[in-house]
């Protein structure tokens, strides 16, 4: 939830500098003290982040956390987000950084390093072979990430460690996508990434680059069929309304998310102060499975939004695999990656997978029909400058996981159906057929509608039209609008 909150590009993980530290003139490019060991001057680590902040990369979050407290503030990471603006090669544009040295850090999504040459991670987006938490973690624990980090040396950087993250499964527009003909002459949406492309391919289904904005401008132009996803993005994205249908059981792979470090920029740390990095990927890396596997939670909220849920069957989840045997064959022709699918088949035998994905009831089925797009007016009676207050109190009796934000105070102000603050993006407008008013939201792609009153005051009371994603409808709706001009 709290997906909608404006938050600045800049976020500095850990306490600002101290005055001391600023006194004594060490700024993040420093070399930071004795080279042979001890803690040396107090460093700032730069890190390229390529989503919008760190909420939706729980597990690289984890990473900042622990070098904070492994290093007592001694090195310090501030987090650069939205660092390549959302492009569809972000993710490569943050190693070219990394690289160049103009940022310390960064990571990326193992899945993009086969379109930069480095094929020594393509075992781990092999599609549905890595097909559980339990697996990731083993697979995590075992020598392959230490020899996969090698292949980065041709681009320039540091692999510091590989943390699991999301299993992304098929979510659809029209219905379900369980069997390998319901791929066939669709387009789907994913990442910049090689072996994602050929498995899509090999599917019968036309990939589509696409990444946050471009996916939602995709989505509403009736250009997807469906995309790849992980149900924590999938929740967290508020994607439910111009895709509601996923298929639960099927995950087509992991993502695998890599720390980098600029090589210079790591040889200038002290002894100690590398050892805190890669103590805390190491760290970082043994909890990562556990973090990353929030499906059971995500599932629930999402079908609340109106997401419906469906499981693949035996012969259903065979033709999928069979589909992808020319993938495997090409796989296959590089010894390295052949080597690393074959130990982690073996992984995959002796590993339980855990308890299935359940699905609730209610969760099936037809999706519910989203709020038609409204052709009503803007009456001047709603003009005006409205503002309401969240509190920490507020947010814990919803469940909202980022109470820490709060409290926070809204402002919105309408005027002849144009929307300037509030949780509803930029460039948003309204309109009013009857009792309800629908709030289009092009900067997250999809509207929302609520029945409304007005009270003597002239306050704005709002209720939610469903399906809505309970995040929205508390960021939106679960305080009156308190008019003050």
């Amino acid at each position: 939830m709290h997906r909608m909150m404006q938050r600045s590009k800049l976020v500095t993980v850990a306490l600002a500098v101290t005055a001391a530290l600023v006194a004594g003139g060490c700024s993040s490019y420093e070399a930071g003290g004795d080279k042979a060991g001890g803690a040396g001057e107090p460093v700032v680590l730069r890190m390229a982040n390529s989503y919008g902040d760190l909420q939706s990369a729980p597990v690289i979050e984890q990473f900042v956390s622990q070098v904070k407290e492994r290093s007592g503030g001694n090195v310090r990471i501030e987090v650069v987000n939205e660092w390549g603006g959302f492009a569809d090669d972000a993710e490569q544009q943050v190693v070219g950084a990394v690289a160049a040295g103009k940022a310390d850090l960064g990571w990326a999504g193992a899945r993009v390093f086969d379109t930069m040459g480095v094929t020594s991670f393509q075992a781990l987006q092999a599609p549905m072979l890595i097909d559980s938490y339990a697996l990731q973690q083993a697979v995590l624990t075992s020598d392959m990430p230490g020899q996969m980090l090698h292949g980065l040396d041709q681009l320039g950087v540091h692999g510091l460690g590989v943390l699991a993250d999301g299993l992304r499964k098929p979510v659809a527009v029209e219905q379900p996508m369980l069997v390998a003909a319901d791929w066939r002459g669709i387009t789907f949406g994913t990442v910049r990434s090689q072996g994602q492309t050929q498995a899509i391919q090999a599917l019968g289904a036309t990939p589509m680059e696409v990444l946050g904005r471009s996916r939602n401008e995709a989505l509403a132009a009736g250009e997807l069929g469906g995309f790849e996803l992980s149900l924590f993005l999938y929740e967290r994205n508020v994607l439910t309304h111009g895709a509601p249908y996923v298929t639960a059981n099927v995950n087509l792979w992991p993502q695998m998310d890599v720390l980098l470090a600029n090589p210079g920029r790591l040889a200038a740390l002290t002894v100690q102060q590398r050892g805190w990095l890669q103590q805390a990927a190491r760290d970082a890396a043994g909890r990562s499975a556990a973090i990353a596997d929030r499906d059971a939670q995500s599932l629930r909220n999402t079908c609340q939004s109106g997401a419906r849920f469906a499981d693949a069957s035996p012969a259903e989840l065979a033709s999928l695999r069979n589909a992808f045997a020319p993938v495997y064959a090409s796989l296959d022709q590089d010894p390295q990656t052949k080597a690393f699918i074959q130990q982690i088949k073996a992984l995959k035998q002796s590993t339980p997978a855990g308890a299935p994905l359940a699905i609730p009831a209610g969760c099936t089925g037809t999706a519910p029909e989203q709020p038609a797009d409204s052709s009503g007016t803007a009456p001047a009676g709603l003009n005006g400058t409205y503002r309401y207050l969240l509190t920490k109190e507020d947010a814990r009796k919803v469940g909202d996981p980022e109470v820490d934000q709060f409290p926070h105070v809204s402002t919105v102000k309408l005027r002849d159906g144009k929307v300037d603050g509030g949780c509803f993006g930029q460039g948003a407008t309204y309109s009013v057929t009857g009792g309800r008013i629908t709030f289009d939201t092009p900067e997250y792609g999809y509207n929302m509608t609520f029945t409304f009153s007005v009270d003597g005051k002239g306050n704005l009371h709002l209720t939610p039209v469903p399906p809505m994603d309970k995040g929205d409808a508390f960021q939106c709706s679960s305080k009156p609008w308190t008019k003050i001009g």
